[in-house]
């Protein structure tokens, strides 16, 4: 990995680390015993990979923004290697999806992760350079407020004398409801799989 400077990029990745993190374990323990052996941490670059892939982008030369949106408090993701915040912040590795750049930012006291998740969005709706908006949220507590903010921002967007581009949007989620104009919905338990090393022929 090398450092770099942060900036929005072609594709945005938005990460919820502390649903992330607690889902990690839940698959860990649980799947451990379904095929009976221990699992290792989940691989972080290979579940990036992942991420892209289920969302139809396809191997070449791309620039991903990941953000890594973490409690204060938090110092890492303890199921993810590399998982610690300091060592993630303003790192970047490249391979054949392109390069990633990585920023992890607290959910400051005056705010919720909710709220901050769904900031995050707009703002990456309004970047002009964006194209391409991931989501790895807890859609079970703050889907809906997500989606309709999606909605409205496209809406304010297509009325405003703006020069931005509608944005594909992916939505990571254990449970979709369905895709619709403005966003699609994506299952996250496959790349979680694939990132703790879980192979298909046994489950």
């Amino acid at each position: 990995m090398s450092e770099v400077n942060n900036t929005w990029s072609e594709i945005v990745i938005l990460v919820d680390c502390s649903f992330v993190d607690a889902l990690l374990k839940d698959f860990t323990v649980n799947f451990s015993r379904m095929i009976g052996r221990p699992l290792d941490k989940a691989d972080l670059c290979h579940w990036l990979d992942c991420l892209l892939l289920d969302a139809g982008v396809n191997e070449g030369d791309h620039q991903t923004f990941a953000v890594f949106i973490h409690a204060k408090k938090s110092k890492g993701m303890p199921q993810m290697n590399p998982g610690q915040f300091e060592q993630l912040n303003g790192q970047a590795f490249k391979d054949q999806l392109g390069e990633f750049v990585m920023s992890c930012y607290p959910v400051e006291e005056i705010t919720t992760t909710s709220e901050f998740m769904t900031e995050s969005v707009r703002a990456a709706m309004e970047a002009p350079d964006v194209k391409q908006i991931l989501v790895v949220g807890d859609m079970l507590t703050y889907g809906d407020a997500l989606k309709k903010a999606i909605i409205d921002t496209e809406k304010g967007l297509s009325q405003s004398e703006k020069p931005v581009g509608k944005k594909k949007i992916t939505l990571f989620t254990m449970n979709p409801t369905g895709s619709t104009e403005s966003y699609n919905e994506v299952i996250l338990g496959y790349s979680v799989m694939s990132a703790l090393g879980i192979r298909g022929n046994e489950l």
